[in-house]
């Protein structure tokens, strides 16, 4: 009786343990997306200085922004916020469009930006799922 009780016990436990995995399976990656966009706020501020320097203050402007709601995601993914999700498809949307107008661009720190706001892009919407 004992070992049935124990056996009983032991597929709860397991049984909950692989729901509990699966859950967590469909939680986004907040720390990759994090990450992620810490390093592309820090390339569009670099691109920001090298467009204000070349007179391309439309793309300058964007650069900034894309850094801004950058930081932002960054942060609230860091922290595990409540509200990380909501950050997360908004800084996918900016950073399509930093990409885009980087990509008109011929200089090299727009090129390396459009490339770093697309790699962000993606993993934003990989997290938004």
């Amino acid at each position: 009786m004992f070992k049935m009780i124990a056996v009983a016990a032991s597929l709860c436990v397991t049984g909950f343990l692989s729901f509990a995995s699966a859950e967590d399976a469909k939680k986004p990656d907040l720390a990759k997306c994090a990450e992620v966009c810490k390093a592309c706020a820090k390339e569009c501020e670099s691109c920001e200085k090298c467009c204000i320097t070349a007179k391309r203050d439309a793309c300058a402007k964007m650069c900034q922004t894309c850094a801004r709601m950058c930081h932002v995601c960054s942060e609230l993914c860091a922290s595990k916020s409540p509200l990380a999700p909501e950050a997360i498809k908004l800084c996918e949307k900016v950073c399509k469009e930093c990409a885009a107008m980087c990509d008109k661009s011929d200089a090299e720190c727009c090129k390396e930006c459009a490339k770093v706001c697309k790699e962000c892009a993606k993993v934003c919407a990989e997290a938004a799922k």
